[in-house]
């Protein structure tokens, strides 16, 4: 049986953090007001200790703790859609990697502990906790698995805003991810600092700073529309629909050509995601309902719809000709100078880009929208969750907390300076952009869950002549409502 004690070392220490809370109360900022789906520590469980950066320091408002041992598992997948953050083996000498393995060093020696990993074959690591959960082994303390596999196993994981020590106000959480993916006021799955595969997965737009040059363009008042709160769908369409060229002289407009838009059809739920479009809603009990159909819904499909479906303009490798490998040709683009836009991640293959690019946000539907919203791969990012067979659910809350905090001020500066500033990104700009970008990780819930394929109604838009988004909707919604109702079933019988 795992052992897990906490208790705090000494009176003197005690009365330290309370002087320290109190400093920090009135001087530091916090993410945001408070929900239903967040949480604070006790009032006795307060900081000791703050880490000294270049920037204010917030508390973590941990107290100084001795789990005598206590080994924290994390189940993850070992060849799909691996998170990397929660883990290191050894010093290597690659900055990112070697932050996160003196993280979790800082811990295992502040709070006695140990961090440990097991890695299963399964794509899903959900599918391995279930198995878990049913014999009553308290084996997996987290679980790493993409977002529809964990939440269509929601009663197999624990309210993670209901534990003693999460803090999900914090700016080492995303609070208002946690917002929208919770259900009923309680959060079972989420995703913070000490996490960095959604930051890396996030889809956005990228663009190439030399076509848009030699259409006219400056580029750099892309990233002025975004300042100015001016970078909409409408903008990004009239660029996109200036740039087109017969590369090889051969009339026929294919992957060996320049195009205004490139991507795939999952960018069509990508821009309607990011002009406001929402599968469901939550009501008073924070409790979700169906939106498909609604009318800003339908405002949003027609823009989308008339960009994405645009043959002239649009070129998504659900449509590529003349190759017999899509997919090898369209990664093969990704790095030609074929596109004045692209909307994707910036992965470790634009480091082959020898093109100068730029980097923005998905656009806004009009300029007063409040926020941009983004989203990783819903079925294969992973969340982090806490299998109800957990051993001792509040100890592990505490050290996750404490991950998630040391993150933010050990890892996530060097994943931005050295990951992404020196190998990705091309300019200081880019580098805001993606700062602003990852704040806006927004999951919609009924996209997340996919009730009824849901999803898919508008990611398969782009394939057809016309838009059917409407009538497919009317053929689907019986079996879309059926499966929510199955969701609030498994949630009410929680």
């Amino acid at each position: 049986m795992k052992k897990h004690r906490l208790h705090a070392r000494n009176a003197a220490a005690f009365m330290q953090a309370l002087l320290l809370a109190a400093i920090a109360l009135l001087t530091a900022c916090s993410g945001g007001g408070g929900n239903t789906a967040s949480t604070t520590a006790a009032a006795g469980d307060t900081v000791t200790e703050e880490v000294v950066t270049g920037e204010t320091t917030l508390p973590s408002n941990l107290p100084p703790s001795d789990f005598d041992g206590f080994e924290l598992t994390f189940l993850r997948s070992e060849k799909f859609f691996t998170e990397k953050g929660i883990y290191s083996e050894e010093l290597t000498g690659d900055p990112v990697p070697d932050a996160i393995y003196e993280r979790n060093l800082k811990i295992e020696t502040d709070y006695n502990c140990k961090i440990t990993v097991l890695e299963t074959q399964t794509r899903y690591p959900a599918d391995d906790v279930a198995k878990y959960v049913l014999a009553g082994d308290d084996t997996v303390d987290v679980n790493l698995c993409g977002g529809t596999f964990t939440a269509r196993r929601i009663s197999d994981y624990l309210a993670l805003n209901q534990l003693t020590y999460f803090d999900f106000s914090k700016p080492w959480w995303n609070e208002r991810f946690n917002n929208g993916i919770s259900l009923g006021g309680n959060v079972y799955f989420t995703v913070g600092d000490h996490m960095i595969l959604a930051k890396q997965n996030l889809y956005f737009i990228i663009f190439n700073k030399d076509i848009a040059t030699d259409y006219g363009m400056d580029p750099e008042g892309f990233y002025q529309h975004v300042y100015d709160d001016e970078w909409t769908l409408d903008r990004l369409s009239s660029y996109a629909r200036t740039v087109k060229d017969d590369l090889n002289g051969d009339g026929v407009y294919d992957v060996n050509d320049l195009w205004g838009l490139l991507g795939e059809n999952y960018c069509t739920w990508t821009l309607a995601l990011g002009s406001g479009f929402r599968c469901a809603e939550k009501d008073g009990d924070d409790l979700p309902y169906i939106t498909f159909d609604s009318e800003k819904n339908m405002q949003v499909i027609d823009k989308v719809f008339a960009l994405t479906a645009d043959r002239d303009t649009t070129y998504f490798a659900q449509r590529f000709k003349g190759t017999s490998d899509v997919w090898k040709e369209y990664s093969r683009m990704f790095t030609a100078p074929q596109w004045l836009f692209i909307i994707a991640g910036l992965g470790n293959s634009m480091r082959k880009a020898e093109f100068d690019y730029g980097l923005v946000p998905t656009p806004k539907f009009t300029e007063t929208q409040e926020y941009y919203y983004h989203d990783a791969s819903l079925g294969n990012n992973p969340v982090m969750s806490i299998p109800v067979s957990a051993s001792s659910p509040d100890t592990v809350s505490f050290i996750i907390e404490a991950m998630a905090y040391e993150s933010h001020y050990m890892v996530m500066p060097v994943f931005y300076d050295n990951y992404l500033h020196t190998k990705l990104a091309r300019d200081e700009e880019s580098v805001e952009m993606l700062r602003m970008i990852h704040g806006s990780l927004f999951y919609d819930i009924g996209s997340l869950f996919d009730w009824g394929s849901m999803r898919m109604i508008v990611e398969n838009l782009p394939d057809k002549a016309e838009n059917t988004f409407a009538s497919t909707y009317a053929a689907s919604a019986g079996k879309i409502q059926a499966d929510l109702e199955v969701t609030l079933k498994m949630i009410a019988d929680k």
